[in-house]
Order: C-alpha cells, then sequence, then structure tokens
C-alpha cells in the first residue's frame, strides 16, 4: 500500500503547491526540493506536444515515486496539474500504472471548484484495489464518467468527430471545459478510440474504433440452476416470474430506443461494477444462485453489509431475493451486467453518408475508413493499434 498520495499545482512565484494530501501528515516527497525535481521532469519542453499527460516514476534513496501529469493545458491555467503517490522503497510504481492515471483524471475533472480535495482520501484507500480491477471494471469506468459518456455518445452516432468539436459537446452535456487530451489518452489505452491529424482541419480528429455498452444479460447459470431443480421450487418459480416480466420489458423498451434504454442504464449498472463490494457479489452470482447465509464464508465482509449491498442490487434490478419455505433466503441475479465491446461496423456507411452530405471532408472520411479497416477484430494491426499519427 502506497505511504501517501499528494495532489500539486504551479504557482508561477512559489513553484509546487501541494493543494491536497493525505494522510494529512504526509511529508516524503514534498519537501521544495523534491517536487521541483519532479515537476522539472514531468515538464520537460514547452510545447502541447511535449508534455501532454503521462505517467512516470522516479527512485529516490528512502522512497519511490509513482508520478502522473495532466498536461500543459491545466499547468498554464494554475489548477491541480500532478498526482502522486509515495512509495516503499522496495514497492514497484509500474504497478500504479493504469490505477492513477485514473485516479488521477478523476480529480483533474473536478479540478476548477476544488470539489476533488474531499474526494482525496477516499481515492487513496481504493487505490490497492484499483490495481486489481479486471478489464471489465476498466472498461465500466469510462462509462461511469459523464465527461467521457457524452464523447463515447457522440463518436457512436457518427464516428468521427474534430476534438474541439468534442470539446464543445461535453461543455453543454457537463457544463464545464476540459483538457481533451486528458479525458482521450486513456480511451486510446484502451483500443477504443483513436486520433490522429488530417491536413487542412484545424485541430485533432477523434475516430471511434470500438463501441462500448453495458447490457442487462440473462443470467445463463441462474436459469440453468432452476430449470435442473439445484434451489427449491418456490423460490426457482419465484425467479422465473420476475425475471421473465423483467426482461420482458427490457427488451421492448430496446426495441423502442435503444440509444436512451442503454445510455439511462449505462450510469447505474457502471456504479455498481465499479463498488468493489457490490462487484464480488455479483460475480459470485455469476456462478449461480447462493444461499444468502453462506455469502459471509466466501466475503470478506460482514453479514449485515453484506446484506445492505443486496439491497442495494435488488433496487438496482440486479439482485432477487427470495425466501424458501424454511424462512432461508436465496440470492441470484435478475439480470448479469455485462460491459461489451464490439466493432462498430454501423459507422462505415454512416460515414459514406456525412461525406456525401458534406458534413465531414474527404480526407477525414477516408482516414476514418482506413482506421476501421485497421482495427477490425480480423486483423492483427487493429488488435495492436493505439492511436494513428
Amino acid at each position: 500500500m502506497p505511504e501517501g498520495l499528494a495532489v500539486l499545482k504551479w504557482d508561477d512565484e512559489l513553484g509546487p503547491v501541494v493543494t491536497a494530501k493525505t494522510p494529512s501528515k504526509l511529508k516524503t516527497g514534498l519537501d521544495p526540493t523534491t517536487s521541483m525535481r519532479v515537476y522539472g521532469i514531468a515538464t520537460l519542453g514547452e510545447t502541447e506536444e511535449s508534455q501532454k499527460p503521462g505517467f512516470n516514476s522516479l527512485t529516490f534513496e528512502e522512497f519511490k515515486l509513482a508520478v502522473y501529469y495532466g498536461g500543459l493545458n491545466m499547468h498554464l491555467k494554475g489548477l491541480p496539474s500532478m498526482v502522486f503517490l509515495v512509495l516503499a522503497p522496495e514497492e514497484e510504481p509500474d504497478v500504479y500504472k493504469d490505477a492513477l492515471p485514473e485516479i488521477a483524471t478523476q480529480i483533474f475533472l473536478s479540478a476548477e471548484d476544488d470539489s476533488y480535495k474531499k474526494a482525496v482520501p477516499k481515492l487513496y484507500r481504493q487505490i490497492e484495489r484499483y490495481t486489481q480491477m479486471t478489464v471489465e471494471q476498466r472498461q465500466a469506468s469510462i462509462l461511469s464518467d459523464p465527461v467521457r459518456r457524452a464523447i463515447l455518445q457522440t463518436l457512436m452516432k457518427n464516428g468521427t468527430v474534430q476534438s474541439d468539436d468534442l470539446e464543445q459537446v461535453v461543455f453543454e452535456e457537463v457544463g464545464k471545459k476540459i483538457d481533451m487530451d486528458m479525458v482521450l489518452r486513456p480511451l486510446v489505452k484502451m483500443g477504443i478510440i483513436a486520433t490522429g491529424w488530417v491536413e487542412g482541419l484545424g485541430s485533432e480528429v477523434v475516430y471511434l474504433t470500438r463501441a462500448i455498452f453495458i447490457l442487462r444479460q440473462i443470467s445463463r447459470e441462474t436459469s440453468r440452476a432452476v430449470k435442473t431443480g439445484k434451489i427449491p421450487k418456490e423460490v426457482g418459480q419465484y425467479f422465473h416470474d420476475q425475471s421473465k416480466r423483467y426482461h420482458r420489458d427490457y427488451i421492448a423498451k430496446l426495441r423502442r430506443d435503444i440509444n436512451r434504454t442503454v445510455w439511462d442504464d449505462a450510469e447505474v449498472l457502471a456504479k455498481q461494477i465499479l463498488d468493489f463490494e457490490a462487484y464480488d457479489i455479483i460475480q459470485i452470482l455469476r456462478g449461480g444462485p447462493k444461499d444468502s447465509d453462506t455469502l459471509p464464508d466466501v466475503l470478506e465482509m460482514k453479514k449485515k453489509d453484506i446484506q445492505s449491498k443486496l439491497k442495494e442490487l435488488e433496487r438496482a434490478n440486479i439482485v432477487i431475493l427470495a425466501n424458501d419455505e424454511e424462512g432461508c433466503e436465496h440470492a441470484m441475479l435478475k439480470c448479469n451486467p455485462e460491459v461489451i465491446t464490439v466493432y462498430p461496423e454501423w459507422l462505415i456507411q454512416r460515414t459514406v453518408d456525412l461525406y456525401n452530405d458534406e458534413e465531414i471532408v474527404g480526407r477525414q472520411a477516408a482516414h476514418y475508413l482506413e482506421v476501421l479497416k485497421q482495427s477490425h477484430p480480423s486483423t492483427t494491426a487493429g488488435a495492436a493499434m493505439g492511436g494513428v499519427e
């Protein structure tokens, strides 16, 4: 576990200034000499290109630092632009290479109103769990953030958009301007988008390479347990009736307006997947129904906390709780919330239409069609691609 977390900004008179830290007594790495050295390494160069957001690590005699720099835009605005973890000499900074950028981005997105300061202790406590996040949880983290949801909604509709236009979309959706490079960089790393420059256009172009959703799937293991009589008959019947009614209504909503249904649900489902205790319960129930009394044996949680999470998952229409004739409570998945990424095939024709309607220029359309070709699941290049220059 890291010894502490600190957030810094640049002051033209004072140099690096600590704006938040936890624990409150943390001093390691915060002396002027060290913080100036860290800032100097991160901000080497004077252009936006040379000062893009990025992860770095530094080794000192008595400690190490895992550092994430938010980029030149944050720096020049006088906003918090650096987050670092203080580590023991034996710790490996690269363990936090995925976790720290995610936490830092959450901090930077709340930098203008200082609301991040209250969140810093909680984010610090979660850092170790973040290093253990599954791929599914990392994907869900994209959908939990209103800024990145707005970006994805736009890209899943049009496929290719200039960075300046995306910035305006985000401003209209969430009411604030953001550093697009800071927000887009994790999406590039995860293979969700690619970016590139097109001759004649004033800003970088963003391309969607994989669409991402959270859908409420039918739990096959739960259905199998009901059909094979592995749970009491009355519990199975209750599950069958509740699940059938719910999924019938859910499918009807998808057919009426798939876009609205998916995005209205995204924040709710992502919240549960990113709640580590709730996610642990979901993971166990994916294996089939469980007697609620047995859950404390497989979860590092108190019984009362498990019951609280089960009730929360029940309200989110993820879990069904039902008692058998002997009063024993059974927990089972009403639906299996699953993060799905798909190749955006529909955007091939959409790109052609946008070009024909003169909404995008020929070079942009051609570039995106090439990006889609390279990112197709059947190509090795698509699997390896992180961005397009």
